[in-house]
């Protein structure tokens, strides 16, 4: 766009733009030009993929590998992180999740906001269908929807009455927060900022992919045997924060 079109008159011929695999052939020779020949084409695409291929291996090879993390030199500056984390309050994440267990599956948003021990985590599904409210404290969990209500004395117990999946919901108010629950132990590995990298619990693998820049999460997994979830947290609000 914007470029001028030359005038094309009587006798006006356009430059022919020559490519070195869609040359010519000389005049006797019997061989097939490049228009006429196809496989020509190919070549010429093979042949490209091949480059970029190339120059995609050499760059890779040319990165340094990274720096290994001494782990016992982060661990008493992220156990301040920890100890801050485990501090707040009063906090409040909007996110999405997808979660699997088996062949039994969701995808919701979740708006979930925590004041103490106390929670009040809003879910629903495409286009705000299945919307339900889950909401408590300790020893009682209630999930309200459309069709009724159901009560519990915890969070994974409300989980195991009313789906299929299986998820360690009271242990993930501390993960969402990228720390681990202090009810078991658990083994930790720390990136060099230094926040978890990746967090081993009651069998759970959780793998911390992306943080925002205050370092609180953003991207996460977690993982067990057939069990997984996939967590975005898409904003963070923190009074004081």
């Amino acid at each position: 766009m914007g470029q001028r079109t030359a005038r094309q008159g009587k006798g006006y011929s356009p430059p022919v733009a020559r490519t070195p695999w869609l040359h010519r052939a000389p005049a006797g020779t019997g061989q097939q030009t490049g228009a006429e020949h196809p496989l020509n084409i190919r070549v010429l695409i093979t042949r490209c993929s091949a480059l970029g291929a190339l120059i995609l291996l050499a760059a890779c090879a040319a990165l340094p590998a990274p720096e290994p993390v001494d782990q016992q030199t982060m661990l008493e500056p992220w156990q301040e992180h920890r100890d801050k984390m485990m501090a707040l309050r009063d906090w409040t994440l909007e996110g999405r999740v997808g979660a699997r267990t088996g062949d039994e599956g969701a995808n919701f948003s979740v708006y979930w906001q925590q004041h103490n021990e106390f929670y009040n985590i809003r879910i629903s599904g495409p286009l705000g269908q299945g919307a339900a409210t889950v909401s408590g404290g300790p020893g009682h969990a209630e999930l309200r929807t459309s069709d009724g209500v159901w009560t519990a004395d915890s969070l994974d117990d409300l989980l195991a009455q009313t789906t299929e999946l299986d998820m360690p919901l009271d242990l993930m108010q501390y993960w969402v927060r990228g720390i681990p629950s202090p009810r078991s132990p658990a083994g930790i590995r720390l990136n060099h900022v230094p926040v978890l990298e990746r967090l081993e619990q009651e069998g759970w693998e959780v793998d911390y992919d992306q943080f925002h820049d205050d370092n609180m999460p953003r991207r996460m997994t977690i993982r067990q045997n057939d069990n997984y979830a996939r967590i975005v947290i898409q904003s963070w609000d923190i009074p004081g924060v």
